[in-house]
């Protein structure tokens, strides 16, 4: 008997009855379908079906649980070394922004020491993100508790310039989707794990329990970024179904792009190193990363966060903040080119605040 001479049945059809049947699965999925068919060997065009099925029950699951979101408060969180004076700065930027709209703001300041122990055997402080990420929900009862539904990472070295604009309104664009991240401005990665925004659910708690155990990204590049988009491929997320990705190379796709759990933005829209009049060219003994992109993009500011993703430290520069609105550098102690520090006084500037103080 042909093993092909049984009944029609589409991805949609299989998704119905999935639904009807409370299947879920792939193996699953594959019975029902041999039940539905008669088909006994599965071939190409079968799995095929069987996978967008796979993928719609994932979008209707996903959606189900959006749809009982109780809380949108956001908890902010950020983490850096003792001796690190760009950190303090944006920390007391971006507490000003915290403070502003209501939203906790939660900093771990400790010893580089103390940071890596905490994070062993991973040998990339990057790693503390997640760490913290699974502090916070590992008690999401006192979470909501508090009526916080959402915990949003920010880099020690990235701070919020649009102080108008509130966490919410992308929480909102994401029809409360899980995980709210942006595309990365280096093509060779898909997202940027410098801006983190996180629902408090059980599938945030399970893929970040994940991502801590990925141990091939403990001393791997990109580390914890890496280890992220493994575990959304891993669960058929499907931004690797995005091609181009990016939204900044030519014939990349524009807004938002929505997956079952993640939404991820345009990099100027969260987190990005781009910024009116200035472009940042990363560079090491290893590489050059160039995030000036196709010649015809237009130079806008970051529209929410800038981050200084990738410009090596080479001069400590501590300051101080003298008002709410008002960064005051005291003084600085030059080791070498500029750099972080010397590019944040200038992207606060350009956004207004006073960097140079009285």
């Amino acid at each position: 008997m042909d093993s092909h001479a049984g009944t029609m049945c589409t991805a949609e059809m299989l998704f119905d009855a999935a639904k009807e049947s409370h299947v879920r699965g792939y193996k699953h999925l594959m019975q029902l379908y041999r039940d539905l068919t008669g088909i006994a060997v599965l071939d190409l065009p079968d799995k095929k079906t069987v996978s967008a099925a796979a993928a719609l029950l994932r979008a209707f699951d996903a959606n189900a649980t959006r749809q009982a979101v109780e809380h949108t408060g956001v908890a902010m969180f950020t983490a850096y070394t003792s001796d690190y004076s760009v950190g303090y700065a944006c920390e007391i930027v971006n507490r000003m922004y915290a403070a502003r709209h209501g939203y906790e703001f939660h900093t771990d300041v400790l010893p580089y020491d103390d940071m890596m122990a905490a994070i062993s055997p991973r040998q990339f402080c990057g790693w503390y993100k997640v760490l913290m990420i699974q502090r916070f929900l590992a008690d999401m009862a006192e979470l909501r508790r508090r009526e916080i539904g959402y915990i949003m990472w920010i880099d020690a070295d990235a701070v919020v310039v649009n102080h108008s604009f509130r966490v919410q309104e992308l929480i909102e664009r994401s029809r409360h989707r899980d995980l709210i991240i942006s595309e990365d401005v280096n093509p060779c990665c898909l997202v940027n794990t410098g801006v983190v925004i996180v629902r408090v659910s059980s599938w945030s708690e399970q893929l970040w329990t994940d991502v801590w155990a990925m141990r091939k990204y403990f001393d791997v590049f990109f580390y914890e970024q890496s280890a992220l988009v493994r575990c959304l491929k891993a669960r058929l997320e499907g931004l690797d179904s995005v091609q181009p990705f990016h939204s900044y190379v030519r014939g990349g796709p524009h807004g938002d792009k929505l997956f079952a759990h993640t939404m991820v933005t345009c990099h100027l829209d969260l987190n990005s190193n781009r910024c009116q009049g200035l472009t940042v060219h990363i560079s090491d003994d290893n590489r050059k990363i160039d995030t000036s992109h196709a010649n015809e993009h237009d130079h806008h500011m970051a529209k929410f966060i800038f981050h200084c993703a990738g410009i090596s430290v080479q001069y400590i520069c501590p300051m101080l903040l003298s008002t709410v609105s008002m960064l005051t550098n005291q003084y600085e102690m030059i080791v070498g080119r500029c750099n972080k520090a010397r590019t944040l006084r200038a992207v606060l500037a350009a956004h207004g605040f006073d960097v140079r103080g009285a």
